[in-house]
């Protein structure tokens, strides 16, 4: 009963100066009562009453989620932009990412790696098929592209050695995958201008069968009505075996009022603050040390905040570009567009765990800090806590994913 979109407020500012940062947002169909019928609890976020229903926001990136998209596991697949300072060498990446549809429990899945296959590419649009369950999607040359080549990994081994390129007719271009349970996939293409619709020919790699083109329009996003699967729903909350489906609220737990806004506070847990695969080196995402158990003795937790501001002169684009940020930078920052706040400290046990609590549904990123207050590796994670889950998504092999924990 709920429908997933993305948003973004009107003035927000992401990492590329853009006008528009989007989230993803839950709208509940049915006044706020969806989650009534099985959990027992209404539905809490920003009321729109001219709608008579409820919008909760269930994620909080600030670069931009999009393209969501229902999977087979009834989770919610979309593409999350990964911008944070120094990333891909300052141009950041889109990576395909999965969460549950509560906002609860984010996985990168594809393309935040600087080894995986597509670089600092784009990707969205992202399907999964039925048959073989192949992770559909468009890659493209340039993050802000809404067509480009198809390309494929395995939705249940999304590695390298699964990464194919599905179209080999380079001159033209694709958008708007959409399989069908019968192992046919509609496309919308153009060797040129105008796109049609077309059934996809996989063995030769190409747009095969037309469906529809129209000369005047650009035909797209083909959506074939059929008789859908019935997914199920894989959470982290149960509401009881009368119910026969598992699902999460976050409200009311720990529930607090801040600014007259229900907000929550939250647990992280990081087991090993030292372990991780980045080289040594003199750039801004390698670490600056070999770090063992006991050479982490803090960390500093920086909230990442959006940019709402009237006066583009303020944040000019480019101010910083002799800096590693380059021609994305700004006056505000030399290496990224947000701006940031410190949130506060915790101290790292001996072991290199650590554990904090802090508020809710925040953007951050956390530092590991030496025995002299210095970060030993800077930007190791963006994350933004949902309430009562103790556990943290690193997500990435560098630690430096901008997930929920």
């Amino acid at each position: 009963g709920f429908i997933i979109f993305a948003g973004s407020p009107n003035g927000v500012m992401d990492e590329f100066h853009d006008p528009y940062a989007y989230n993803l947002f839950r709208l509940d169909t049915q006044g706020g009562h969806v989650l009534e019928r099985v959990t027992g609890h209404v539905l809490s976020g920003i009321e729109f009453p001219n709608l008579n229903t409820s919008i909760d926001q269930i994620t909080y990136n600030v670069s931009s989620n999009f393209d969501p998209a229902l999977t087979p596991d009834g989770n919610i697949l979309f593409s999350s932009v990964q911008a944070n300072g120094s990333r891909a060498g300052g141009k950041g990446r889109v990576m395909l990412c999965v969460d549950n549809w509560d906002g609860a429990y984010p996985r990168p899945i594809y393309g935040n790696c600087d080894e995986e296959i597509g670089g600092a590419s784009g990707k969205s649009q992202a399907k999964i098929t039925f048959g073989d369950r192949k992770l559909v999607y468009i890659e493209s040359p340039y993050m802000n592209w809404g067509v480009g080549q198809l390309s494929a990994v395995s939705w249940d081994a999304p590695y390298n050695k699964t990464y194919e390129r599905l179209s080999k007719d380079e001159g033209g271009l694709y958008r708007s995958p959409y399989p069908l349970p019968d192992d046919r996939m509609l496309v919308s293409y153009a060797e040129r201008g105008d796109f049609g619709i077309y059934w996809f020919d996989f063995k030769n790699g190409k747009a095969g069968e037309l469906v529809l083109n129209d000369p005047e329009w650009n035909d797209h996003q083909p959506a074939p009505v059929y008789i859908k699967y019935k997914p199920r729903w894989i959470n982290t909350f149960t509401a009881g075996k009368d119910f026969g489906v598992t699902v999460v609220t976050y409200q009311p737990f720990d529930q607090v009022k801040v600014e007259g806004y229900p907000h929550s506070w939250g647990t992280w847990i990081c087991f090993d603050t030292t372990l991780t695969d980045l080289p040594v080196g003199p750039y801004p995402h390698q670490r600056a040390k070999v770090t063992k158990p006991g050479d982490v003795k803090a960390v500093r937790i920086v909230e990442g905040v959006r940019c709402i501001e009237p006066d583009a002169e303020r944040f000019k684009a480019g101010a910083g570009k002799h800096l590693v940020g380059g021609c994305r930078s700004s006056s505000n920052s030399g290496t990224a567009f947000q701006q940031r706040r410190i949130i506060g400290y915790q101290y790292v046990e001996d072991d290199g765990s650590v554990v904090t609590s802090q508020a809710s549904d925040t953007p951050y990123y956390i530092q590991n800090l030496d025995e002299r207050g210095m970060a030993v590796q800077t930007g190791l994670m963006w994350a933004y806590l949902r309430p009562y889950h103790g556990r943290i998504c690193s997500g990435c092999h560098d630690g430096s994913y901008r997930g929920r924990a």
